[in-house]
């Protein structure tokens, strides 16, 4: 598993969904050319996607296959990742409050991704109704 950036988190996230193969991708990072990515998505540049592919093609597709922890979070980020990576709104499916999330309405499957997604100052707790909880150490 390896070390990312939440800018990293969020452009592999709209990179996995412009529908392009794993193979494709690999060959327009290694020509460095990814406007047409930006093209598609004009809100990113990749430039940091394109940072982690230098640092080795291997760690590059296990991050963006999901295989990663974010250095560290911020309480906007989780937010952010909730709805991009897995649609999750706020006020239908959790409460952010001041200092985390409450009522957060999910599935093990994605608890299980967010316990290894979220860096380590995180922690996650199942509430007595069945939803969770996420709040700083």
């Amino acid at each position: 598993m390896i070390n990312i950036n939440l800018m990293q988190a969020y452009e592999l996230d709209k990179l996995s969904k412009l529908g392009i193969s794993d193979e494709e991708i690999l060959q327009t990072l290694r020509t460095g050319e990814v406007s047409s990515w930006c093209t598609k998505e004009p809100n990113y540049e990749f430039q940091e996607s394109l940072a982690l592919f230098q640092e080795g093609e291997h760690q590059f597709l296990d991050a963006l296959h999901g295989n990663y922890r974010i250095k560290y979070v911020t309480l906007p980020g989780i937010k952010r990742l909730l709805h991009l990576r897995f649609q999750l709104e706020e006020t239908k499916d959790f409460q952010l409050e001041e200092t985390g999330i409450q009522d957060l309405a999910c599935d093990e499957a994605i608890i299980s991704k967010l316990h290894t997604m979220l860096s380590t100052n995180w922690k996650i707790t199942q509430q007595t109704n069945g939803t969770y909880s996420i709040f700083a150490n």
